[in-house]
């Protein structure tokens, strides 16, 4: 009887072997044939998934938004106006492996980004997303009296997401220098200057 064959997993599976490899040699050095060894299947099996190296990135790229946003809504539930913006800006930092590897992927991709229109499409519509959402959760905030500051919704969630982008980067090549405790305190910091109010 013929092996039944899951492909949605397999597909899974090949991608979370091409995030181990980017993750062990970097993006540039990153081959077809190595994500193949690295998942014990040949270069056909792989082609039959995906087109080729840039198609893996996409759907990497997809993968890991789509747990990202799902790991947002998940750590949302319950809370406050303030508590839901605090959530979101936590989830974006490298506080824990995951969303480390999270950020080293998306760090990765943006020089690519940079010369692939596809990749640059996609990284433009999740920074609208990110963006959109941020300028909502800063309004309810504001609504409720938490948030004093002259700057404009629009502002603020700029002025987040240059912050929450300069500590992941930093935090990726200086861990030792910004661990996950620091980096909540500096958001915090940074939340404060902005003019929200002390409740963290």
């Amino acid at each position: 009887m013929p092996k039944i064959v899951d492909h949605d997993e397999r597909r899974e599976e090949i991608l979370r072997a091409a995030i181990r490899v980017i993750e062990s040699v970097g993006l540039d050095n990153t081959t077809t044939r190595a994500i193949a060894q690295e998942c014990g299947y040949s270069n056909g099996v792989l082609s039959h998934y995906f087109q080729d190296k840039d198609d893996i990135l996409r759907s990497i790229l997809s993968k890991t938004h789509r747990e990202f946003m799902e790991r947002v809504a998940r750590s949302m539930r319950g809370k406050d106006e303030f508590g839901r913006l605090w959530a979101l800006l936590l989830q974006n930092l490298p506080l824990d492996d995951d969303r480390r590897v999270e950020t080293l992927m998306e760090i990765t991709f943006w020089p690519r980004a940079l010369s692939n229109p596809a990749l640059r499409e996609f990284q433009v519509e999740a920074a609208s997303d990110l963006l959109a959402r941020l300028r909502e959760l800063i309004a309810d905030v504001r609504r409720v009296g938490l948030l004093d500051s002259d700057l404009t919704d629009a502002a603020i969630a700029e002025l987040l997401i240059a912050v929450i982008d300069g500590l992941s980067v930093h935090a990726e090549l200086f861990p030792k220098r910004l661990p996950a405790a620091y980096q909540k305190k500096l958001m915090r910091m940074q939340l404060t200057a902005l003019g929200f109010a002390e409740t963290t």
